[in-house]
């Protein structure tokens, strides 16, 4: 299969401090002086402020400086200690990832990278860096999901690293629309060989393509070449949004390649979006009850437990999580220690929509307390990070619109 890769970058993107933390005329002038790469006036600063000190924004700078100072093990121990004061700077995490990144470390800095995209999902450096650090391990998917959110969330379009990337997914995108118009051709023909040929190039040009790798998947099950059609059918489902009729189709791949375990795994995820009384909740009912010696193989069951183990070593969070789901099924228990894990991967795979929930969880308390400024900024957010004219967005619109109405009333009437 062709091989085409997005270009790797030159380094990694380090981020520096949190735009809200400079509200402190202190951490203002602490600031001032990093940019100004006075590194020691800003230590010597802290040193005579314990009460800078103590803040994780002031832990955040110290870290930085002694960063830009050589001093790494000081500069991750003032990292780490921002992080105990405050578990939610991010960018602590970020700069955490990229010291282990460049000590070779590549798995725990992914992990913190990954933390931090739970806190703060729209930072550009973040996405860049798991971007080329998936690319690094050879997961193309991933690494393309990153490469796309960094071109989303980044505002600096003339940097040389966006029009880089930019240019790099246009002229796979170009290919891809390429293949695609001689897909059609072959299509009059029912030249599937050819067809399966293109999709393959597609894929293997963009990662990017959830309906071409069901496409394939398809094509090896009329061609009965079960193990490849179960292989794309699985991509989908680990990798995209995908529907109850490939959660089925995967169950049947299994049971018919002899593959017991997860045949029963995927019927009993499948088994849950079925209306009961219908003729496909009556057929997935009756494979259970044929599968279910399954249930008795504790060798068997441990497996899937062993192989979400080595996934999450690997930062494979989405193959993680359908093991450790897979494991629970077949074991038939409630393991609070394995559920917290699978929520937790799960916010790594998708963190927006657990942010856009707490940001609008938000907003009725700051309009409550004429926080009409930070209103605004996590109204901003929720547009930023929310499907388009989902419900969030409309009421963040709404709230934005009423927050600014106030503060120009404010200004011109003393309202």
């Amino acid at each position: 299969m062709e091989e085409t890769s997005i270009e790797n970058a030159t380094g990694l993107s380090g981020v520096k401090f949190d735009a809200e933390d400079s509200s402190s005329d202190k951490l203002a002038r602490l600031y001032e002086l990093y940019e100004a790469g006075r590194y020691n006036d800003v230590l010597a600063s802290v040193e005579a402020d314990k009460f800078i000190s103590s803040l994780a924004a002031g832990q955040l700078v110290i870290g930085n400086s002694y960063n830009q100072l050589g001093d790494k093990e000081k500069a991750l121990s003032h990292w780490k200690k921002a992080i105990e004061i405050s578990p939610l700077t991010y960018a602590a995490f970020i700069n955490i990832g990229n010291y282990l990144y460049s000590t070779g470390n590549i798995n725990e800095a992914i992990l913190n990278w990954q933390t931090a995209s739970t806190i703060m999902p729209e930072n550009p450096a973040l996405n860049l860096n798991l971007a080329h650090a998936y690319d690094r391990k050879g997961n193309r998917i991933k690494s393309t999901k990153y490469f796309e959110k960094y071109l989303k969330y980044e505002t600096r379009v003339t940097s040389n690293e966006y029009v880089k990337v930019k240019h790099s997914i246009a002229n796979l995108t170009a290919k891809v629309e390429f293949y695609a118009k001689k897909v059609e051709e072959f299509k009059l023909q029912r030249d599937l060989k050819t067809i399966a040929a293109l999709y393959l190039k597609m894929i293997a040009t963009y990662a990017n393509l959830p309906s071409i790798y069901a496409n394939i998947a398809e094509i090896f099950y009329f061609d009965k070449n079960y193990e490849k059609a179960f292989e794309f059918y699985q991509i989908v489902y680990l990798y995209f949004p995908c529907t109850t009729k490939i959660l089925l189709e995967m169950a049947n791949l299994c049971y018919l390649l002899g593959k017991k375990s997860y045949a029963y795994a995927y019927y009993k995820r499948a088994m849950q979006f079925l209306p009961e009384g219908t003729s496909h909740y009556t057929k997935v009912k009756l494979q259970l009850n044929v599968l279910s010696s399954v249930l008795n193989d504790p060798e068997l069951i441990e497996t899937h437990l062993q192989n979400a183990r080595k996934a999450e070593a690997e930062n494979e969070y989405e193959i993680a999580i359908d093991e450790y789901e897979n494991y629970m099924i077949l074991s038939e228990s409630d393991n609070q220690d394995i559920q917290q894990k699978v929520d937790k991967f799960k916010l790594f795979v998708n963190p927006e929509p657990f942010v856009v929930s707490v940001l609008y969880s938000q907003i009725p308390d700051l309009m409550n307390k004429k926080k009409l400024s930070a209103c605004i900024d996590v109204c901003d957010r929720i547009m930023k990070l929310a499907t388009e004219h989902s419900k969030e967005v409309v009421y963040a619109m709404k709230c934005k619109a009423e927050c600014k109405r106030i503060i120009i009333a404010r200004e011109q009437f003393g309202v």
